[in-house]
Protein backbone atom coordinates (compact mmCIF):
# COMPACT_ATOMS: atom_id res chain seq x y z
CA UNK A 1 0.00 0.00 0.00
CA UNK A 2 1.59 3.73 -0.76
CA UNK A 3 2.67 5.73 2.21
CA UNK A 4 0.38 8.57 1.71
CA UNK A 5 1.43 11.68 1.36
CA UNK A 6 1.52 14.52 4.12
CA UNK A 7 -1.90 16.63 3.26
CA UNK A 8 -3.51 19.04 6.07
CA UNK A 9 -0.25 19.78 7.98
CA UNK A 10 0.52 23.56 8.61
CA UNK A 11 3.47 24.68 6.33
CA UNK A 12 7.04 24.49 8.06
CA UNK A 13 8.21 28.23 7.94
CA UNK A 14 10.10 29.27 4.53
CA UNK A 15 13.47 29.36 5.33
CA UNK A 16 16.08 32.42 4.23
CA UNK A 17 17.47 30.60 1.42
CA UNK A 18 16.15 27.50 -1.00
CA UNK A 19 12.82 26.77 -2.22
CA UNK A 20 9.88 25.15 -1.70
CA UNK A 21 9.32 21.92 -1.25
CA UNK A 22 7.12 19.73 -2.47
CA UNK A 23 5.13 17.29 -0.49
CA UNK A 24 7.24 14.73 0.67
CA UNK A 25 6.43 11.10 2.06
CA UNK A 26 5.91 10.41 5.59
CA UNK A 27 8.40 8.20 6.64
CA UNK A 28 7.54 4.45 6.87
CA UNK A 29 9.92 1.27 9.16
CA UNK A 30 10.63 -0.47 6.20
CA UNK A 31 14.07 0.96 5.90
CA UNK A 32 16.03 2.78 7.97
CA UNK A 33 15.28 6.67 8.09
CA UNK A 34 17.87 8.19 6.68
CA UNK A 35 16.90 5.67 3.15
CA UNK A 36 13.18 6.69 3.35
CA UNK A 37 13.71 10.57 3.32
CA UNK A 38 16.48 9.88 0.65
CA UNK A 39 13.84 7.48 -1.53
CA UNK A 40 10.99 10.45 -0.69
CA UNK A 41 13.81 13.33 -2.15
CA UNK A 42 14.98 10.93 -5.10
CA UNK A 43 11.03 10.54 -6.09
CA UNK A 44 10.93 14.42 -6.25
CA UNK A 45 14.00 15.12 -8.24
CA UNK A 46 13.04 12.07 -10.55
CA UNK A 47 9.85 13.27 -11.56
CA UNK A 48 10.78 16.94 -11.51
CA UNK A 49 9.32 18.27 -8.78
CA UNK A 50 12.75 19.85 -7.60
CA UNK A 51 14.13 21.58 -10.47
CA UNK A 52 18.39 21.17 -11.34
CA UNK A 53 20.02 23.93 -8.94
CA UNK A 54 17.50 23.52 -6.10
CA UNK A 55 18.59 24.64 -3.16
CA UNK A 56 17.94 21.72 -0.38
CA UNK A 57 17.32 23.56 3.24
CA UNK A 58 18.25 20.55 5.99
CA UNK A 59 15.99 22.24 8.60
CA UNK A 60 12.78 22.46 6.26
CA UNK A 61 12.86 18.85 5.13
CA UNK A 62 13.01 17.76 8.62
CA UNK A 63 10.27 19.60 9.88
CA UNK A 64 8.26 18.10 6.79
CA UNK A 65 9.46 14.63 7.85
CA UNK A 66 8.98 14.80 11.20
CA UNK A 67 12.61 14.27 12.12
CA UNK A 68 15.70 16.11 13.63
CA UNK A 69 18.61 17.12 11.22
CA UNK A 70 20.87 14.43 11.45
CA UNK A 71 18.81 11.51 9.54
CA UNK A 72 17.98 14.48 6.94
CA UNK A 73 21.97 15.11 6.79
CA UNK A 74 22.61 10.97 6.06
CA UNK A 75 20.03 11.20 3.82
CA UNK A 76 21.40 14.32 1.44
CA UNK A 77 25.24 12.29 1.56
CA UNK A 78 23.43 9.04 -0.04
CA UNK A 79 21.74 11.71 -2.79
CA UNK A 80 24.81 12.71 -3.27
CA UNK A 81 26.64 9.23 -3.35
CA UNK A 82 23.36 8.43 -5.94
CA UNK A 83 24.86 11.66 -7.93
CA UNK A 84 21.61 13.64 -7.40
CA UNK A 85 22.96 16.30 -5.51
CA UNK A 86 26.06 18.11 -4.89
CA UNK A 87 27.10 19.78 -1.55
CA UNK A 88 29.09 22.77 -2.91
CA UNK A 89 31.10 25.02 -0.55
CA UNK A 90 29.46 27.86 1.59
CA UNK A 91 26.28 26.99 -0.60
CA UNK A 92 24.59 24.36 0.90
CA UNK A 93 23.35 20.64 -0.79
CA UNK A 94 21.60 21.45 -4.12
CA UNK A 95 19.99 19.30 -6.88
CA UNK A 96 22.24 18.62 -9.78
CA UNK A 97 21.43 18.77 -13.49
CA UNK A 98 19.36 15.65 -14.38
CA UNK A 99 17.68 16.80 -17.82
CA UNK A 100 16.57 15.10 -20.35
CA UNK A 101 19.61 16.09 -22.33
CA UNK A 102 21.66 14.68 -19.77
CA UNK A 103 20.26 11.62 -19.59
CA UNK A 104 20.16 10.69 -22.44
CA UNK A 105 23.73 11.74 -23.26
CA UNK A 106 24.86 9.64 -20.21
CA UNK A 107 22.70 6.49 -21.35
CA UNK A 108 24.35 6.23 -25.16
CA UNK A 109 27.61 7.49 -23.70
CA UNK A 110 27.52 4.46 -21.48
CA UNK A 111 26.65 2.10 -24.03
CA UNK A 112 29.23 3.21 -26.43
CA UNK A 113 32.18 2.74 -23.89
CA UNK A 114 30.81 -0.46 -22.49
CA UNK A 115 30.69 -2.24 -25.21
CA UNK A 116 34.32 -1.41 -26.44
CA UNK A 117 35.31 -3.15 -23.04
CA UNK A 118 33.47 -5.98 -23.72
CA UNK A 119 35.52 -6.46 -27.16
CA UNK A 120 38.85 -5.50 -24.90
CA UNK A 121 37.44 -7.94 -21.80
CA UNK A 122 36.09 -11.41 -24.48
CA UNK A 123 39.53 -12.32 -25.30
CA UNK A 124 41.32 -12.01 -22.24
CA UNK A 125 38.85 -13.08 -19.74
CA UNK A 126 39.89 -15.39 -16.97
CA UNK A 127 38.33 -17.73 -15.12
CA UNK A 128 38.60 -15.96 -11.65
CA UNK A 129 37.25 -13.17 -13.32
CA UNK A 130 34.00 -14.79 -14.27
CA UNK A 131 33.69 -15.83 -10.26
CA UNK A 132 34.05 -12.63 -8.90
CA UNK A 133 31.10 -11.15 -11.55
CA UNK A 134 29.13 -14.54 -10.54
CA UNK A 135 29.59 -13.02 -6.99
CA UNK A 136 28.04 -9.87 -8.17
CA UNK A 137 25.21 -10.93 -9.64
CA UNK A 138 24.61 -13.47 -6.57
CA UNK A 139 24.72 -10.79 -4.33
CA UNK A 140 22.48 -8.60 -7.27
CA UNK A 141 19.87 -11.51 -7.51
CA UNK A 142 19.23 -11.76 -3.45
CA UNK A 143 19.21 -7.55 -3.01
CA UNK A 144 16.37 -8.20 -5.46
CA UNK A 145 14.42 -10.80 -3.40
CA UNK A 146 14.75 -8.70 -0.52
CA UNK A 147 13.31 -5.63 -2.43
CA UNK A 148 16.57 -3.84 -0.89
CA UNK A 149 16.68 -0.93 -3.50
CA UNK A 150 20.37 0.38 -2.07
CA UNK A 151 21.87 -3.07 -1.74
CA UNK A 152 20.60 -3.57 -5.59
CA UNK A 153 21.94 -0.43 -6.83
CA UNK A 154 25.31 -0.94 -5.80
CA UNK A 155 25.96 -4.44 -7.00
CA UNK A 156 24.35 -3.25 -10.49
CA UNK A 157 27.02 -0.40 -10.13
CA UNK A 158 30.01 -2.97 -8.98
CA UNK A 159 29.04 -5.29 -11.59
CA UNK A 160 29.75 -3.04 -14.71
CA UNK A 161 32.80 -1.28 -12.79
CA UNK A 162 33.94 -4.76 -12.90
CA UNK A 163 33.71 -5.51 -16.83
CA UNK A 164 35.76 -1.38 -16.81
CA UNK A 165 38.34 -2.35 -14.52
CA UNK A 166 38.74 -6.03 -15.56
CA UNK A 167 39.27 -4.98 -19.66
CA UNK A 168 42.71 -3.88 -18.46
CA UNK A 169 42.13 -0.30 -20.06
CA UNK A 170 43.51 2.31 -18.03
CA UNK A 171 41.86 5.68 -19.69
CA UNK A 172 38.47 3.77 -20.36
CA UNK A 173 38.42 3.02 -16.30
CA UNK A 174 39.82 7.16 -15.51
CA UNK A 175 36.88 7.86 -18.13
CA UNK A 176 34.08 5.86 -16.79
CA UNK A 177 34.80 6.67 -13.16
CA UNK A 178 34.98 10.52 -13.69
CA UNK A 179 31.20 9.11 -15.04
CA UNK A 180 30.56 7.70 -12.12
CA UNK A 181 27.91 10.74 -10.69
CA UNK A 182 26.09 10.45 -13.64
CA UNK A 183 26.19 6.77 -14.16
CA UNK A 184 24.92 6.40 -10.60
CA UNK A 185 22.52 8.83 -11.32
CA UNK A 186 21.34 6.85 -14.10
CA UNK A 187 21.26 3.40 -13.10
CA UNK A 188 19.08 4.15 -9.46
CA UNK A 189 16.81 6.04 -11.71
CA UNK A 190 16.38 3.70 -14.72
CA UNK A 191 15.88 0.74 -11.38
CA UNK A 192 13.53 3.04 -9.46
CA UNK A 193 11.37 3.84 -12.28
CA UNK A 194 11.14 0.23 -13.53
CA UNK A 195 10.45 -0.93 -9.91
CA UNK A 196 11.17 -4.54 -11.40
CA UNK A 197 14.57 -5.67 -9.44
CA UNK A 198 14.55 -9.60 -10.54
CA UNK A 199 13.92 -8.27 -14.07
CA UNK A 200 17.09 -6.00 -13.87
CA UNK A 201 18.90 -9.29 -11.70
CA UNK A 202 17.83 -11.34 -14.89
CA UNK A 203 19.28 -9.22 -17.66
CA UNK A 204 22.54 -9.18 -15.76
CA UNK A 205 22.43 -13.15 -15.39
CA UNK A 206 22.19 -13.42 -19.18
CA UNK A 207 25.35 -11.07 -19.86
CA UNK A 208 27.58 -12.83 -17.42
CA UNK A 209 26.26 -16.27 -18.93
CA UNK A 210 27.42 -14.78 -22.46
CA UNK A 211 30.41 -13.79 -20.97
CA UNK A 212 31.07 -17.21 -19.67
CA UNK A 213 30.75 -18.58 -23.00
CA UNK A 214 33.56 -16.22 -24.06
CA UNK A 215 31.80 -15.60 -27.31
CA UNK A 216 31.97 -11.92 -28.47
CA UNK A 217 28.43 -11.92 -30.24
CA UNK A 218 26.55 -13.45 -27.50
CA UNK A 219 27.82 -10.93 -24.73
CA UNK A 220 27.00 -8.13 -27.54
CA UNK A 221 23.22 -9.21 -27.69
CA UNK A 222 23.05 -9.70 -24.19
CA UNK A 223 24.54 -6.30 -23.67
CA UNK A 224 22.55 -4.37 -26.33
CA UNK A 225 19.13 -6.09 -25.05
CA UNK A 226 19.87 -4.99 -21.68
CA UNK A 227 20.34 -0.87 -23.10
CA UNK A 228 17.49 -1.70 -25.17
CA UNK A 229 15.10 -1.91 -21.99
CA UNK A 230 17.05 0.81 -19.75
CA UNK A 231 16.08 3.29 -23.10
CA UNK A 232 12.10 2.12 -22.51
CA UNK A 233 12.74 2.52 -18.46
CA UNK A 234 14.04 6.01 -19.26
CA UNK A 235 11.39 6.69 -21.73
CA UNK A 236 9.20 6.20 -18.63
CA UNK A 237 11.19 8.38 -16.37
CA UNK A 238 10.64 11.12 -18.94
CA UNK A 239 7.28 10.40 -19.49
CA UNK A 240 6.59 11.04 -15.80
CA UNK A 241 8.41 14.33 -15.32
CA UNK A 242 6.64 15.79 -18.46
CA UNK A 243 3.81 14.69 -16.94
CA UNK A 244 2.08 12.51 -19.30
CA UNK A 245 2.44 9.46 -17.10
CA UNK A 246 3.54 7.31 -20.38
CA UNK A 247 0.83 8.07 -22.74
CA UNK A 248 3.19 10.63 -25.05
CA UNK A 249 5.40 10.19 -27.44
CA UNK A 250 8.81 9.53 -26.14
CA UNK A 251 12.08 10.78 -28.42
CA UNK A 252 13.60 7.86 -30.26
CA UNK A 253 17.51 7.95 -29.68
CA UNK A 254 20.00 7.17 -32.60
CA UNK A 255 21.18 3.30 -33.27
CA UNK A 256 18.97 2.31 -29.58
CA UNK A 257 18.40 -1.43 -30.69
CA UNK A 258 21.93 -1.71 -30.48
CA UNK A 259 22.88 0.77 -28.37
CA UNK A 260 25.71 1.23 -30.76
CA UNK A 261 24.49 1.16 -34.71
CA UNK A 262 22.94 4.25 -35.74
CA UNK A 263 23.84 2.45 -39.47
CA UNK A 264 21.54 -0.52 -39.10
CA UNK A 265 18.68 1.82 -37.57
CA UNK A 266 18.61 3.78 -40.95
CA UNK A 267 19.19 0.50 -42.75
CA UNK A 268 15.76 -0.53 -41.34
CA UNK A 269 13.79 2.99 -41.76
CA UNK A 270 14.50 2.52 -45.64
CA UNK A 271 12.78 -1.06 -45.36
CA UNK A 272 9.90 0.30 -43.49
Amino acid sequence: MPVPLISGTTPPRRPRRGVPLPPLQIPTPLRTLPEQIAASLRQAILRGHLRPGAHLVETSIAEQMRTSRGPVRDALLLLERDGLVAKLPNRGTRVLDFSERTLREAATLRAALEEFAITLLVPRLRSDEIRRLEAIVCRLEAAARRRAARDFDEADFRFHDAIFETCDHQILHEVWKGMQDRIRAFQVSSNWVSGKLPAVAQRHRAILRALASRKLSSVQRALRAHFEDLYKELDLLLAEQSGDGGRGHPKKLPGRRTGLSPERSRARSRHS
